[in-house]
C-alpha cells in the first residue's frame, strides 16, 4: 500500500480525531462543553477492531486495536496508543513499551488564530478537506446531513473518499472507502460517557517506556 492511502486510513481512527477542536473557551483551547468523556469505537470492513479515547481539556488518550485484512489474505496487526498533551504528542508501543514524542507547532499555531480562524481550520483539518485555501473559500464544504451516534447528534460530511460524522468536530462516525486498495473501514462510536471524572493520571506515559524525542 502506498503512504496516501495509508494516511487515509490513519486519519480515520487516529489524525481526525487528534486534530479536531472547537474555539477555545475558559482557556481550553479545544472548547468541548464537557469535562472529560470516554468514548468507544467499533472498526470494522477491511479492518476490525476497537478503539478506546478518553478526554479531558486538552488532553487526548487513544488506544487503537485491530487486525487489518490486506488483499491478498494477509492480516496485519494494529496496537498503539496515542497521547496528546498540550503541544506534546506521544505515539506508544505497548508490545514493546518503546514510543517517541514530537512536540508541534501546529498547537501553538492554533492558539494565534482567532476563534472563527480556529474553528474553520479544525474542520477542514477533521474532514480531510485538503483543497487549497482559496479552493475552499470559495466552495466551502457543507454537511450532507445528520444523525444520531451513540446519543449524540452529528453533521455528516463527505471530503474525497472520507466520510465523517462530527459531535462537537469530534468523529463519532468515520468510512474510508478506497475500493482499489481493498480499503473498505468504518469506525463507529457505540458508547459515550461523559458522566465520569477522569483523573490526569490516566494521560500519563507508564513510567515503564523508552521514549525517544523526536524533535
Amino acid at each position: 500500500m502506498s503512504v496516501k492511502p495509508l494516511l487515509a486510513l490513519l486519519a480515520a481512527s487516529s489524525v481526525l480525531f487528534l486534530s479536531a477542536c472547537q474555539p477555545a473557551t475558559d482557556g481550553n483551547l479545544y472548547g468541548y462543553d464537557f469535562s472529560g468523556a470516554r468514548i468507544t469505537y467499533k472498526i470494522s470492513g477491511s479492518s476490525e477492531g476497537k478503539s478506546d479515547v478518553l478526554i479531558k481539556g486538552e488532553k487526548k488518550y487513544i488506544h487503537n486495536q485491530s487486525v487489518q485484512k490486506k488483499a491478498n489474505g494477509e492480516t496485519s496487526e494494529v496496537d498503539n496508543i496515542i497521547i496528546l498533551d498540550g503541544s506534546k504528542l506521544y505515539s506508544l508501543d505497548p508490545k514493546t513499551k518503546t514510543g517517541s514524542m514530537i512536540t508541534q507547532p501546529y498547537y501553538s499555531d492554533l492558539i494565534k488564530l482567532t476563534p472563527e480562524e480556529r474553528k474553520q481550520k479544525m474542520l477542514t483539518d477533521a474532514i480531510n478537506d485538503n483543497r487549497t485555501p482559496e479552493e475552499q473559500q470559495k466552495n466551502p464544504l457543507l454537511p450532507t446531513g445528520t444523525e444520531v451516534v451513540a446519543g449524540q447528534k452529528c453533521d455528516t460530511y463527505k471530503s474525497g473518499n472520507i466520510e465523517t460524522c462530527l459531535w462537537q468536530a469530534i468523529p463519532l462516525r468515520t468510512v474510508v472507502s478506497m475500493p482499489d486498495y481493498g480499503i473498505e473501514t468504518t469506525t463507529l462510536a457505540t458508547n459515550i460517557d461523559l458522566s465520569q471524572t477522569i483523573a490526569d493520571s490516566e494521560f500519563a506515559v507508564p513510567s515503564d517506556y523508552k521514549i525517544t524525542e523526536l524533535n
